[in-house]
């Protein structure tokens, strides 16, 4: 059944924790309830849990559950969320030093095997315990050796050995979190374990960007679903996001659907059916799923693959968290690698690619190649003098508070202009040798200037390096004109660039259509900066076609909207 979907190019799947399952004695009492979520959405599928945080649902419920569901025409998957009693901090994983909660994780899976033909594992299959036990067994590791190894015992020896003792046919998915900056820290490793399961899943949550634990730009929605399809081509089955931490703003939450869905999900999984039933604060956004879902299914119609600039993202890598989904809400594609991209025309490379042992090899192929190498300030400081073979630019201790910026027009040779940010930014000060390297971008100091971009020839191709302010949000503050020339920089070879302000996130395919889509709180104009050949610029939606003037055409965007333009040679 995973070919069906209650969409033309998308299946829609709910899940139910094992609270909500319990919950669901009265069936007829239930339908009524149900109805609430499917008068708007097209449900295609359920996940039934059967355990989280000690409690469990019986076989026997389960099956009467199950059975309700297919009746309806609705498929049913199991699904399971390995959290041990989270009462006394945060969420605490079970603890597989103790036979316990071995037996535990062991029960759960055979469980789903024996009443279901595929089951999910919610995104708590990590581990955070630092008992007596888990720090004797630890030894001398670090944590992340240690939990990377203790991760792969269990998936090997509990969850697939049980799992396929039981149902050969079983499909095993797991699920991932959005915090992928943190993975190797919690047992999660993209290389090892996608290989030995049978599927994956995304975790596309952003929430409320400012004022939540975890802080994750909008733009995550789209880019995790993108390197996920890459970690595990065809078997990441879909994205997964949920209401919380979104009453602020309705679009909010919405807008994790779209970008879930523009990542080309196969499936979108709403969590969680009883959130979206029973509390008031999430009740009304079951109703603007209906229109959310169509608007993407239309839009879906017209739109190629993804593509963007390859970011290399090694698994196990550390450093400048999130900055590609900073950088995405500036305005710039990315199409990210677990592995690096040796083909590419362009490589952007931040802090944790530094982590790859053969990077300085990897990226003088490329540039030897003709490709252009990005590089940020954070991948500089982590290469340290290894850096020094592409260039003479170093990560030095001083910093510079800069508001007022300049630009290039003559490729380096003069920076001119000042143009004001909004608001102070501290960077850090990037140390280069004159006319060796070329400063595209500045900012300015007393009597000074630091760079912003610099970018010299190496080989047959060029490098690139963006210095990240300390506090990557502050890259919003940049000006157009600062933001223009990066954008220029890590989106060469692709059809379109962006001119305008930070907060405008652009997604492009490769059937010439591209995607814009606001977050600013007020309607904005900008500008496309077109490549040769470009003649017309139409607006999906209304068919209406845009002036080009001089490679140039200008959009007015209004927030939340998303507008879908296609190029035309």
């Amino acid at each position: 059944m995973r070919n069906s979907m209650s969409y033309r190019n998308f299946n829609v799947a709910v899940y139910c924790p094992v609270g909500d399952v319990n919950r669901i004695t009265d069936f007829a009492k239930f339908e009524k309830k149900f109805r609430l979520l499917t008068d708007h959405v097209k449900i295609g599928r359920v996940y039934l849990e059967c355990y989280r945080s000690e409690e469990w649902c019986t076989k026997e419920h389960l099956l009467e559950v199950k059975d309700y569901f297919e009746s309806r025409g609705i498929a049913t998957s199991g699904g399971i969320t390995t959290c041990a009693d989270s009462s006394k901090e945060g969420f605490a994983s079970l603890c597989y030093s103790t036979p316990k909660d071995e037996e535990t994780l062991r029960k759960a899976v055979a469980l789903n095997a024996e009443v279901f033909d595929e089951f999910i594992f919610d995104d708590f299959y990590f581990l955070n315990c630092r008992c007596p036990a888990c720090i004797e067994k630890k030894g001398n590791r670090t944590w992340s050796e240690f939990r990377l190894a203790e991760k792969k015992r269990i998936t090997e020896d509990i969850v697939m050995k049980t799992a396929k003792e039981i149902n050969p046919a079983v499909n095993v998915i797991v699920k991932y979190p959005q915090w992928y900056d943190s993975f190797n820290e919690e047992g999660y490793d993209l290389e090892m374990e996608p290989a030995m399961v049978d599927s994956i899943y995304t975790g596309t949550e952003t929430r409320n960007p400012k004022y939540t634990q975890q802080h994750i730009p909008k733009y995550l929605s789209y880019f995790i679903m993108r390197y996920f399809e890459n970690v595990a081509p065809g078997r990441n089955l879909g994205g997964w996001f949920d209401p919380y931490e979104c009453t602020y703003n309705l679009t909010s939450y919405l807008e994790q659907g779209y970008l879930t869905l523009f990542g080309k999900a196969k499936e979108v999984t709403l969590f969680s059916l009883g959130s979206l039933l029973n509390d008031p604060a999430y009740r009304t956004f079951c109703a603007a799923l209906e229109q959310m879902f169509a608007d993407a299914d239309e839009l879906l119609d017209k739109l190629g693959n993804p593509t963007g600039a390859a970011a290399y993202r090694p698994a196990n890598a550390r450093g400048e968290n999130n900055i590609h989904n900073y950088l995405g809400m500036c305005g710039i594609p990315f199409e990210p690698c677990l592995f690096y991209p040796e083909q590419a025309e362009v490589v952007f490379l931040s802090e944790g690619s530094a982590d790859d042992k053969e990077i300085v090899k990897k990226m003088q192929k490329s540039l030897l190649n003709g490709a252009q190498v990005i590089v940020t300030s954070g991948f500089v400081r982590r290469l340290g003098p290894a850096f020094g073979e592409f260039v003479n630019v170093t990560y030095s201790a001083r910093k510079a508070l800069v508001s007022r910026y300049a630009d290039s027009k003559d490729n380096g040779i003069n920076i001119c202009g000042c143009y004001s940010g909004d608001a102070p930014v501290l960077i850090p000060q990037m140390e280069y040798c004159t006319n060796d390297v070329w400063e595209l971008a500045a900012g300015y100091g007393t009597e000074s200037a630091f760079p912003i971009v610099l970018q010299c020839s190496y080989g047959r191709g060029k490098i690139s390096i963006l210095t990240i302010p300390d506090d990557m949000g502050d890259l919003y503050h940049y000006p157009a004109e600062v933001l223009n020339v990066i954008r220029r920089t890590v989106c060469h070879g692709l059809p379109v660039v962006l001119e305008g302000p930070a907060g405008i996130q652009m997604f492009v395919y490769d059937n010439n259509r591209i995607i814009l889509r606001s977050d600013l709180d007020y309607t904005s104009e900008v500008t496309l900066r077109l490549s040769d050949g470009i003649r017309f610029v139409r607006e999906s939606g209304s068919g209406r076609e845009l002036a080009v003037t001089d490679h140039k055409v200008t959009i007015v965007l209004r927030s939340a909207v998303n507008v879908v333009l296609e190029l035309l040679f």
